[in-house]
């Protein structure tokens, strides 16, 4: 094997015979109808097979080579022709199978760069559903194809096997009882017939199998870790009575909807109980996430112990601070934010009063996590935003306390389906409710070119009292792309369509306290316009503000989008979102301004982008994955794999027994790429 190739493969993680029969196909060729020449259709997938003529090897005038020759039968003729390479082992009076797709060139069929066989050779890329398989440099596809026959069916000569398949070696890591519970293939059939498919019924069934051992595989990993926190954990009973929590409620000026009181009412009765709460709160844009998580932190102070709520940035920590302040009112609970910009004697002062039990509510960012912060008595710990912390994040979290309650929220909703799949080691709450009086975001996609328009039309709004936000996608400008920063931006609209309107500036490494600043005079419509990056992606609630402005849309994500957008419509006035992007025939931004159930904008995103992008690179436990596709994923079979999860879990709590030993093996190999998320 060449060096280029070997290094390929090392690139791909295969180092292995084993690692080589997973290294499974990413789509096929249905190259499986042979046909006569004369039935050739063009642009399909087929085979033909027939005698070589006219065999020709032609060196071009810029030196670059090619082959060509035709393909006869007794109903007709085609040509073959083979680019940037002399085919040298083809000879006149060869009988071989050519499979490919057929264009018409100058009234003639012709394959470009078809698969070739001789005729007698057992066909491992023609006149059968062919695999193609993920390549990189030094990988062909040729070659991928005759590594992986030889390893999963091995190499015969004079009827004796002269490499005999790797799949003879392998055992079956399903117990007999839940393959022939479910109907399930042998795990050697499936991956022979994954690889070289029989026919579609075969694949269908190798590829069930397959979906199904990676689903089983991924909830077991979920519940063995939930039971682990669970069984030998015990958990503080956090709770209040109804009359206290409606007068709490009552405070704050707000009216709970349906929703919130259905999900709290969830909250209360895991954080009643010893067995630690482990539940992902998800709710769209001003849904009521944070009041809900509000109650749930002051009951955990009314019965005497600490709460924390870790945010992704200083700006998010900062307005939550404010919003508690203002729901517990001057007697609740004692707040203190800790962030990463505290100076050295704020941070140890800090520090010692929550390890002194003089805290009751500490708001932070990733600060919180620092080995010298410890806690007098956590009781219950909040992740806002989850989806941007990694599993370990949150289990270092929840080692600040013996064994607190966690509630993890967010924004971007996840659709159920998936929820259900990859956070099976956790309860889902859903505020499905918006409160009263919030408006649709009336969106509109623009380029570029529009913008001539839109700052006269933004300086009227401005100027009849409206307020508004203009988000770029960087904070200075960069000399390898061109793509608008809110430092630049800032400065031409200074001095250009803006410059007789109250501007400010806002980005994350601006000192704290002029932050601070900026927030507070935004808020109290002292600055009339915003020019900010994605810090103002969630957390900020100005009723005033009618419109977001943003700028190189096409480098946000649809759910950062509609993040953006739901920092107006907050008020009565009529709002808009006007997404700007050059790149055209965006889906993102398309479903953008169609939808506004950010549901179902999850849902788009989802199909859009692919399970793994859509959970982020934190998520990587994912990549394991190589038959199921999380963003459409099979409801029998998700049923199937959970129910006999739970099984094989009530017969073997640590998955000790011997028959689960592969079984048990996979899961540590998936769960310990998850866990390094």
């Amino acid at each position: 094997m060449r060096k280029d190739a070997v290094g390929g493969l090392e690139r791909k993680g295969v180092q292995t015979i084993r690692d080589l029969v997973w290294y499974l196909p990413r789509a096929y060729h249905d190259f499986s109808e042979i046909r006569p020449i004369d039935q050739l259709m063009p642009n399909q997938e087929q085979t033909a097979e027939g005698v070589l003529t006219n065999v020709r090897h032609i060196r071009a005038f810029a030196g670059k080579p090619r082959t060509e020759a035709e393909l006869v039968d007794r109903t007709g003729r085609v040509r073959l022709v083979w680019f940037g390479r002399e085919r040298t082992e083809l000879s006149n009076g060869l009988r071989v199978r050519v499979a490919g797709k057929v264009e018409i060139f100058r009234g003639m069929r012709q394959f470009i760069r078809p698969q070739l066989e001789r005729v007698g050779q057992e066909a491992v890329h023609t006149g059968r559903i062919s695999p193609i398989y993920k390549l990189t440099e030094g990988l062909t596809e040729g070659w991928m194809r005759r590594w992986l026959h030889t390893a999963v069916l091995g190499e015969k000569e004079s009827g004796a096997w002269r490499v005999r398949p790797a799949l003879d070696a392998m055992t079956d890591p399903l117990p007999e009882t839940v393959r022939l519970r479910y109907g399930l293939s042998q795990i050697i059939e499936a991956l022979r017939e994954v690889h070289f498919p029989s026919d579609e019924d075969a694949l269908a069934a190798a590829r069930r199998r397959l979906a199904f051992d990676e689903l089983l595989t991924l909830q077991l990993g979920m519940l063995l870790r939930r039971r682990r926190w669970t069984v030998a954990a015990s958990a503080p009973a956090l709770s209040a009575e109804d009359r206290r929590i409606a007068a709490w409620i009552a405070e704050t000026g707000l009216a709970p909807t349906a929703a919130q009181e259905r999900v709290l009412a969830e909250i209360r009765s895991d954080i009643a109980k010893t067995a630690p709460m482990s539940r992902l709160l998800m709710g769209d844009v001003g849904s009521g996430k944070t009041l809900v998580a509000a109650i749930a932190m002051r009951i955990a102070v009314d019965s005497g112990y600490q709460a924390v709520l870790m945010a992704p940035t200083e700006l998010l920590a900062e307005q939550h601070v404010k919003t508690l302040e203002r729901y517990f009112g001057a007697g609740g609970p004692r707040t203190l934010l800790l962030s990463g910009s505290l100076r050295a004697k704020e941070a140890r002062e800090a520090r010692e009063r929550i390890a002194g039990g003089l805290v009751d509510v500490v708001v932070g960012t990733h600060a919180v996590l620092e080995s010298d912060v410890a806690f007098a008595r956590l009781g219950l710990a909040v992740v806002d935003e989850q989806h941007r912390f990694g599993v370990r994040q949150r289990s270092l979290l929840r080692e600040k306390g013996r064994d607190p309650h966690v509630l993890l929220t967010t924004a971007t909703p996840i659709p159920r389906t998936l929820a259900q799949t990859i956070y099976r080691d956790l309860d889902a709450s859903y505020i499905d409710q918006m409160p009263p009086g919030r408006q649709a975001v009336r969106t509109e996609v623009r380029t570029s070119d529009a913008l001539d328009r839109v700052w006269p039309w933004l300086l009227q709004r401005l100027g009849e009292g409206e307020q508004a936000f203009i988000v770029c996608p960087r904070i200075e400008d960069s000399e390898e792309e061109e793509v608008a920063s809110a430092e630049r931006t800032f400065e031409d609209l200074s001095s250009g369509a803006l410059r007789d309107v109250p501007l400010a500036l806002l980005h994350g490494r601006l000192p704290a306290d002029r932050r601070e600043d900026v927030m507070r005079r935004f808020a109290a419509g002292e600055i009339k316009a915003l020019v900010a990056t994605t810090v103002v992606e969630v957390g900020i609630d100005v009723p005033n503000a009618t419109v977001m402005l943003v700028l190189g849309a096409e480098r946000f994500g649809l759910a950062q989008l509609h993040q953006l957008r739901g920092r107006v419509g907050r008020g009565e006035k009529k709002s808009f979102c006007i997404v700007i992007s050059d790149k055209e025939g965006s889906a993102r931004l398309e479903a953008l301004a169609r939808e506004h159930d950010g549901f179902k904008l999850a849902q788009e995103d989802l199909r859009i982008r692919g399970a793994g992008e859509f959970l982020g690179a934190r998520q990587s436990g994912l990549d394991e994955l190589r038959m199921v596709d999380l963003a459409d994923v099979d409801p029998t079979l998700l049923r199937e794999t959970s129910a006999a999860a739970e099984a094989i879990l009530d017969a073997d709590p640590e998955l000790m027994d011997r028959e689960h030993g592969d079984i048990a093996a996979s899961v540590e190999r998936m769960w310990r790429r998850y866990a390094l998320a």
